[in-house]
């Protein structure tokens, strides 16, 4: 499993409606949208390299505006060899990159 945490100079409303393009962008199969959490599931599809990944996104309050937690974890599989992590990043890429921001360093 892995977790990836950036903040980002923008109100959570911002994030959570860029979710979409993000999930359609890594062809995210099945998108589960809980709105009251931030919280957004999904899973990718299998590949060459991959049997997939099941993907956790939410958006939070943060001091400086909000949160994205990006988790990940393997569908079947004892390694990722840094698959889920590579996917956290490309994911909140797309977010900060939908939304018009950066995240915070």
């Amino acid at each position: 499993m892995n977790t990836v945490q950036l903040r980002f100079p923008a109100p959570p409303e911002v994030l959570w409606n860029a979710l979409p393009a993000a999930v359609a962008t890594l062809g995210g199969l099945t998108p589960w949208y809980d709105r009251p959490r931030g919280t957004v599931f999904f899973k990718t599809g299998m590949t060459f390299l991959s049997w997939g990944q099941n993907v956790t996104a939410q958006v939070s309050q943060g001091t400086e505006g909000s949160v994205l937690t990006v988790t990940t974890s393997l569908k079947f599989g004892l390694f990722d060899w840094g698959e889920g992590k590579r996917l956290a990043h490309r994911f909140a890429a797309v977010i900060a990159q939908v939304a018009g921001t950066t995240a915070l360093a």
